[in-house]
């Protein structure tokens, strides 16, 4: 059975209101070729459900990577196929990206976060704290800035 299936729509209030789904699961390259066998059936038993009028894509972005580490999709090692799916819902598809890796990958890449865990999205920039906004329109300083650019032919 697959592990570290994360619904991305229920650990996030903006996800979870957008028209689809999304996911997160890592599997064996054994689980990942049931997937490639029966996909729907496979996604039901991990609880997400596809209804049958939508269509469902696969990309496996390293084909040739775990052709190499796990011929035939077997083998004991410590390959894993990591899976990001989104869609159904308002859309007719469910798109299926998955990228195998090593295990040993886990954790081990420093990631640059757009906002903490505690946050739902990024914070507004250049909006005061109130919920002020800007107004719309260009300051005549801007606008002069602009006629003296084109005076001088730049």
């Amino acid at each position: 059975m697959p592990r570290r299936i994360v619904d991305l729509s229920a650990r996030s209030e903006v996800i979870r209101d957008e028209p689809f789904q999304m996911h997160f699961w890592a599997c064996t390259p054994a689980e990942f070729r049931a997937y490639l066998g029966r996909p729907r059936e496979f996604l039901r038993k991990l609880g997400i459900v596809v209804p049958r009028e939508c269509r469902i894509e696969t990309s496996l972005e390293n084909h040739d990577w775990l052709e190499d580490e796990a011929p035939d999709f077997e083998g004991e090692n410590d390959t894993v196929v990591s899976n990001v799916g989104i869609g159904a819902g308002a859309r007719a598809v469910y798109r299926v990206v998955s990228f195998a890796r090593d295990e040993a990958d886990t954790g081990r890449i420093r990631k640059s976060l757009l906002h903490g865990a505690e946050h739902q999205q990024v914070e507004a920039r250049g909006a005061s704290k109130k919920g002020k906004k800007k107004k719309p329109g260009k300051s005549a300083k801007g606008k002069a800035g602009k006629a003296d650019k084109k005076d001088k032919g730049a």
